[in-house]
């Protein structure tokens, strides 16, 4: 089953704090994604988008279009989105 395990959060340099997902499988060439909600403003609805990542949580190549599980919403769910993205369910963390 694919899956996601947050790695970060709270990270700044978007619209809105994003979270920095370890994806299994890959996508598009990368193992990671970042999700962030833009809240609604300027007559825009809300939007949680989901971006192609690196394991700092820069944008992966440089390419900072909405991936797949981007979504117009006014509630930032990000399970959502992860299963929209590719079937992810989002896992706990292993402890060490």
């Amino acid at each position: 089953m694919p899956t996601a395990t947050m790695v970060a959060d709270n990270l700044s340099g978007f619209v809105g704090p994003a979270t920095l997902y370890r994806i299994d499988p890959p996508m598009h060439g990368t193992d990671h994604v970042l999700v962030y909600y833009r809240p609604e403003m300027f007559g825009q609805r809300g939007q949680l988008t989901v971006v192609l990542a690196d394991s700092q949580g820069a944008v992966f190549g440089g390419d900072v279009r909405p991936q797949s599980g981007t979504h117009i919403t006014s509630e930032p769910n990000h399970h959502l989105a992860l299963q929209l993205a590719g079937g992810y369910t989002i896992a706990e963390a292993e402890v060490l």
